[in-house]
């Protein structure tokens, strides 16, 4: 019984994470809000809980502030790329289906279904994007290249986070008020989920990222394993 009391208690510290991730999807609401800033807002966030998950989290709001700075450049950039690749692909889907229903035929559904497994991998990558450069800094490129190699390589964890996203969706439409906490969900527990993926990625001969990430990348990084590109 005193062990349950006891601030030390694994049950405590993992309650006291998920209220530092609660307040920190606040932050992550705040400096989104101007919506060019998402992508630096989200590096920042899984910056911190990804130092959650190896017991490495600092201060709550200079942590996250010193993140946004670090990654604004490079995160604004992979976000203008995400939002785009968003519309490519919604605007694709959509065309296609039109096209499926006023004609019809194996053609039709063939091309749906190449459409739809381009923009299945392309939402797969998204899943890795923000956590690859938050964890090693990588310039974009190579972000965008290792997210997709992480979603091939550990497929079911990519699996495992395409449901997590879906819950939290489905709480999102019940529960839409509560809507910056479902992202803290969501981030939180991702994180635990892909720091195991860079854990047990498999070591790949890599170059030396630009010198922009030098200081990032001479960090320790999760497990011996190195990045191909």
């Amino acid at each position: 019984m005193i062990k349950l009391f006891d601030p030390e208690n694994k049950f405590w510290q993992f309650l006291n994470k998920v209220t530092d991730a609660a307040l920190m999807s606040l932050l992550w609401l705040l400096t989104s809000l101007p919506l060019v800033t998402i992508g630096a807002s989200t590096a920042a966030f899984y910056s911190y809980t990804l130092k959650q998950v190896s017991n490495q989290e600092g201060s709550l709001v200079k942590s996250y502030f010193s993140a946004f700075r670090a990654h604004f450049k490079r995160a604004t950039l992979l976000w203008l790329l995400q939002a785009a690749g968003t519309a490519f692909f919604a605007a694709d889907l959509w065309a296609v289906w039109n096209f499926l229903l006023i004609q019809g035929g194996a053609a039709g559904i063939a091309v749906l279904g190449v459409c739809g497994f381009c923009a299945l991998a392309f939402l797969c990558c998204c899943l890795y994007a923000y956590p690859v450069l938050a964890e090693y800094g990588l310039p974009v490129r190579q972000v965008i290249a290792n997210s997709f190699l992480l979603a091939v390589a550990r497929l079911h964890v990519t699996l495992t986070l395409c449901l997590l996203m879906a819950l939290c969706l489905v709480l999102f439409y019940f529960f839409s008020g509560l809507f910056f906490f479902w992202v803290a969900v969501y981030v939180f527990f991702s994180s635990y989920l892909i720091y195991g993926a860079f854990l047990k990625f498999p070591p790949l001969a890599a170059e030396q990222p630009e010198e922009e990430c030098a200081g990032k990348a001479s960090q320790s990084l999760p497990g011996d394993g190195k990045w191909l590109l």
